[in-house]
């Protein structure tokens, strides 16, 4: 697994060289190990660089109080109280051995988020990066312990608003704690796409302009986190699933395998495309150049007569060692040096 770590890890988060490709497992195991190894194979053969389990017990992320924790959203279908719900999906701890070993007998990144320190205690010696999902963003004294071992942090800010942010910067200033990763997210399940606001990406990179910025995914489909890319997200989280009809929490907002083999393409391509700051006119390119225009004789003329508008029209191909089309102005009342015959091209030579 270090190899991996080292081959992927260490070369993506800190060369920059390509978007860390992150496909969420959430909930979607449903507790059953043969569900979790079919979630791992569809993973690895998407191609994406990682999969992503939650690491928790009931007793370390909700209260047992029903005064307090009595679900009201539309999660209430899967149980009454946040005990009862994390409880029923809570993975078992002792399965994450398993797990990491059959992730590296698929040549995938094993990857967890963590909500609390029991669960951090039973998995640091395993484990080189942590995510910290959104709800966890401003859990200072859970990742004061983290940043203890020197992990490197992925940390989602779906609920944090600027000012929160902020403050979560703040905090790792203070820390001088350099070794951690953003992600923009929304926290709504699914997220309506107009509520994506994409753009804020581009506001990270510049709150924390020596980290990497990346982008967890909550809307539907694809299209959103193949626009982050665009728009510079180093680091794409989306939630999969075997079958979105399987009953889990997490699957109503899930991609299906078709879809993140897709999206991992969809991402590379687009990784190709974006190039650099710079005008670049490859080989491909530079064959074409013969569509642009070039000037053309509508009639015989002799040396010494002096050009006027409508003497020449602009046609293509465009020839080399041809009068540029965009000199018009620069030629017009020169004299030929030579003659020239109709249909003949305007060469540097004449003038």
């Amino acid at each position: 697994m270090v190899n991996l770590y080292k081959k992927f890890m260490l070369k993506k988060l800190n060369k920059f060289n390509k978007t860390f490709i992150i496909a969420e497992a959430g909930s979607n195991h449903l507790r059953s190990f043969s569900r979790v190894k079919k979630l791992i194979n569809i993973a690895s053969k998407s191609g994406a660089d990682a999969i992503k389990f939650q690491s928790f017990t009931a007793d370390e992320i909700a209260t047992k109080n029903k005064k307090y924790n009595i679900i009201k959203n539309k999660f209430k279908k899967f149980s009454r109280d946040l005990h009862s719900f994390y409880k029923k999906y809570e993975l078992p701890l002792e399965y994450n051995k398993k797990i990491i070993s059959y992730c590296k007998k698929k040549r995938i990144i094993f990857l967890t988020s963590i909500f609390g320190m029991h669960s951090y205690n039973f998995l640091k010696k395993k484990l080189r990066v942590i995510k910290i999902a959104s709800f966890e963003s401003n859990y200072f004294e859970l990742l004061n312990e983290i940043i203890k071992d020197k992990k490197h942090l992925i940390i989602s800010t779906g609920c944090s608003n600027e000012k929160q942010i902020l403050k979560l910067k703040n905090f790792f200033n203070k820390k001088k704690y350099k070794n951690f990763s953003i992600l923009h997210c929304g926290s709504s399940y699914p997220l309506p796409f107009k509520e994506a606001n994409l753009k804020f990406i581009l506001k990270l990179k510049k709150i924390f302009p020596k980290n990497l910025v990346g982008y967890s995914d909550h809307t539907l489909g694809i299209s959103s986190s193949i626009a982050a890319v665009s728009l510079g997200a180093k680091i794409v989280e989306k939630h999969f699933t075997i079958n979105k009809r399987d009953g889990a929490p997490d699957s109503s907002f899930s991609i299906d395998a078709k879809q993140l083999t897709q999206m991992v393409k969809s991402i590379r391509e687009v990784e190709q495309s974006l190039g650099q700051e710079k005008k670049l006119i490859s080989k491909n390119i530079y064959k074409m150049k013969s569509g642009m225009r070039s000037y053309y004789a509508n009639k015989d003329f002799m040396a010494g007569t002096k050009i006027k508008p409508g003497m020449f029209l602009g046609l293509r191909p465009h020839v080399k060692n041809s009068v540029p089309v965009d000199k018009f102005f620069n030629f017009i009342d020169k004299k030929l040096k030579n003659n020239i015959k109709s249909g003949e091209v305007l060469l540097n030579k004449h003038l």
